[in-house]
């Protein structure tokens, strides 16, 4: 993993934190989630949809990508921009099924709306943060940076 990549992970690595930091705002990611949502809408003119029915996980919502942006769409995946509960950081899911310029534009339209985009590749390495216990959070199997602040817990 790239230094910098690392640097970020670690900067919003806080210990005793499974699910959110501790500076956790629930209404201001709300917010800035339903902002993105409008700007990816009015960029793409597709609509997306915002899947927030999550619980017990590091991440706060998926916001669903149109099948109309992945290259070759399979209808048992969910395509989505994984938006986590810590310092605004987010993934795509199934990246490298989407052009180079609709990944651009997202990530652009990500950077513009503030947010930190880490590639899922950097992500899928074991986690070596600071918290301690949370390698523990899988039973002996060592978790992901993915499972850090990107999955259910």
């Amino acid at each position: 993993m790239d230094k910098q990549i690392r640097d970020i992970l670690l900067k919003f690595d806080e210990a005793d934190r499974y699910e959110r930091p501790s500076n956790f705002n629930y209404d201001q990611l709300k917010s800035r989630v339903i902002n993105l949502v409008d700007r990816l809408e009015n960029v793409f003119r597709l609509k997306f949809a915002i899947d927030d029915q999550v619980q017990d996980a590091s991440f706060f919502c998926d916001v669903k990508i149109p099948f109309q942006l992945v290259t070759r769409p399979r209808s048992n995946v969910e395509y989505s921009i994984r938006i986590s509960n810590f310092g605004g950081l987010v993934t795509l899911t199934f990246d490298e099924e989407y052009s180079e310029d609709v990944k651009g534009t997202i990530k652009s339209v990500l950077a513009e709306m503030n947010f930190v985009f880490i590639y899922s590749d950097d992500l899928d390495e074991d986690y070596d943060g600071s918290f301690d216990k949370f390698n523990e959070i899988l039973g002996g199997t060592k978790p992901s940076w993915w499972i850090r602040y990107f999955d259910y817990l």
